[in-house]
């Protein structure tokens, strides 16, 4: 099955009713299928084709589900790219997806003129809202169509081209498969007994595929509902759910730390609620114990990468919670951890995550090298760091890159992070590694403080003494106004290193 037969099947059995709800509209399974299907062949009348590329530079709308659903009936392949990039890294994807169409919005058509000189290969470009910047309005392909496609392409025909998010070096492109895509859709529906009476709220930016797999095609598989929030605002979340009454939401742990924050935010009737997921960062202790005084809904933790298209491991509130662990393995979903040998590791033991299944990548596209260094012996190598114990319960510790050896010790920044976070006075932390002589690495912390609390080093230290080996303490501490960050929440540990590389050598 494809993505746009997934819509077609369910169109049939759901027609009138709601599957998607936006900006208070409500959007039937006929409507998302029939303006899918339009979209489709509109495209196709302007010479669109199997294989070709589809740049969606937007934010959360219907328009991006319409090519999104109806980009696989022409066999085309769309590359949601985050709207907030600088030109330079939107550029970089557009170029090297060889796209030849683009669709974005009102609010980024200032800069289509800069961006079009820098992209020859674009033929074709559409605005929602009204024409602008040398751009047609996404109307023109919401036009009645006659000929609209039917969808031929292949379960193994690439889909999308999600480009990673750039820590480690320039974006790639990972290519997943319209099987990619349901399957993950199929385990997510099987493990968390998904039902037709279930709704998502969809706050997460569609361009990323936690948004496109757990809150779109997930309840799309089941005939379920979506609140889908347009514009992302941590405040309305509370209020959304109170009027919308969804039933599971997926969002990252910042989110959740802003939720619980928020004003008599336990005043807020969550009891639609029976689940919330989080993902993409690890979550604190202190921000779940929040979030359990607050929210008082069970908060299942998963684990996932894009190149696995989005979960491969995700807990069931209907079994214990163990608040650390991103709970175990989905269906026909195949975890390893082994070791720089690539031998499987005891329970207890830590390693790096290997996964395979029918939600593994193609590939990365035109990158033969780095998609054979990852993909081997039919397993991804994900350079993810993790251990199972006796439950078989995933725990995730950190990234192989991101380990740090001192003296030839093991250290894993994410225990150590763990730590320093239950410090009064920290807000968040990254822990990473610089060059030192004398014992190969050093610990690093670079924190932001909470507002008007004044944290010195040496408080950060003592702390860390109380519950860490000697030689994981940190031997710096530097404080920062804030961490960066990816679009999804995670802290760009790269650029962490680069700002204090030379730290041990001037010390």
């Amino acid at each position: 099955m494809n993505i746009a037969n997934l819509l077609e099947e369910r169109a049939r059995q759901h027609g009138g009713r709601t599957f998607v709800i936006c900006d208070e509209k409500d959007y039937s399974f006929d409507t998302m299928q029939a303006n899918s299907a339009r979209v489709a062949a509109n495209l196709a009348a302007q010479g669109v084709r199997r294989d070709d590329k589809i740049v969606l530079l937007m934010g959360n709308c219907v328009e991006f589900l319409y090519v999104f659903l109806g980009a696989g009936r022409l066999g085309a392949v769309v590359v949601p790219v985050n709207p907030t990039l600088k030109a330079e890294e939107i550029v970089h994807i557009t170029n090297n997806s060889e796209a030849e169409t683009l669709v974005t919005i009102p609010e980024l058509a200032a800069m289509l003129p800069q961006l079009r000189s820098a992209l020859p290969k674009v033929k074709r470009c559409y605005v929602v809202g009204e024409a602008t910047g040398g751009a047609a309005p996404f109307s023109d392909l919401m036009a009645p169509a006659a000929d609209v496609p039917h969808a031929a392409v292949e379960p193994d025909d690439v889909a999308a081209l999600i480009y990673t998010s750039g820590t480690t070096g320039m974006p790639k492109g990972v290519m997943l498969t319209h099987r990619n895509y349901v399957a993950n859709a199929h385990m997510l529906v099987r493990s968390q007994t998904v039902t037709e009476e279930d709704r998502f709220f969809c706050v997460l930016p569609l361009f990323h595929v936690n948004a496109q797999v757990v809150t779109i095609l997930t309840p799309l598989y089941a005939g379920a509902s979506v609140v889908l929030m347009k514009k992302f605002n941590p405040f309305s979340i509370l209020p959304m759910i109170q009027k919308y009454r969804p039933t599971i939401m997926s969002a990252v742990p910042t989110i959740y730390n802003v939720m619980c924050r928020m004003a008599k935010a336990e005043a807020f009737d969550l009891s639609s609620i029976r689940s919330f997921a989080t993902g993409a960062a690890p979550m604190p202790e202190e921000t779940y114990l929040e979030a359990q005084r607050v929210l008082k809904r069970p908060i299942v933790g998963g684990y996932g990468l894009t190149e696995a298209t989005c979960a491969s491991a995700v807990a069931d509130a209907r079994d214990p919670i163990k608040w650390n662990s991103v709970g175990s393995p989905l269906p026909y979903t195949l975890i390893r951890i082994v070791d720089d040998q690539g031998v499987d590791v005891p329970f207890g033991e830590v390693g790096e995550i290997l996964i395979a299944g029918p939600t593994v990548m193609k590939g990365y596209y035109k990158d033969d090298k780095a998609t054979a260094e990852v993909l081997r012996d039919g397993w991804l190598h994900t350079g993810d760091l993790g251990s199972f114990d006796q439950d078989a319960y995933l725990y995730v510790v950190g990234r192989v890159k991101d380990m740090i050896i001192r003296g030839g010790q093991n250290i894993y920044p994410q225990q150590i992070e763990d730590i320093i976070l239950r410090l009064p006075g920290v807000e968040e932390c990254s822990v990473v590694g610089v060059d030192e002589p004398r014992w190969g690495q050093e610990v690093l912390a670079v924190v932001k403080r909470t507002e008007n609390v004044n944290l010195a080093e040496s408080d950060v230290i003592k702390h860390c003494r109380q519950y860490l080996a000697g030689y994981k303490c940190p031997a710096f501490v530097r404080f920062v106004e804030e961490l960066p960050k990816t679009a999804t929440g995670k802290i760009k540990k790269i650029e962490v290193a680069a700002s204090f590389a030379d730290i041990a050598k001037t010390h």
